[in-house]
């Protein structure tokens, strides 16, 4: 479900080339990031990993959706 709704937000904004280069895991944190509004501290305790690392895959992501 916030997957379709991230894919209709970048498709308003042509950013859907972009999307199919995202990891489901970028695709995930981008949209518990964006939409839902958890923060890194949160979403890392979900994943298991730290926080840094949650705020790194979200950057990875975000540069493939402007590269494309």
């Amino acid at each position: 479900m916030l997957t379709n709704k991230l894919e209709n937000i970048l498709e308003k904004n042509n950013l859907e080339e972009g999307y199919k280069f995202l990891t489901e895991r970028e695709k995930k944190v981008i949209s518990l990031y964006y939409l839902e509004g958890y923060k890194d501290e949160e979403i890392a305790f979900y994943y298991g990993v730290t926080r840094q690392n949650i705020f790194k895959i979200r950057k990875k992501g975000l540069t493939k959706l402007k590269k494309f």
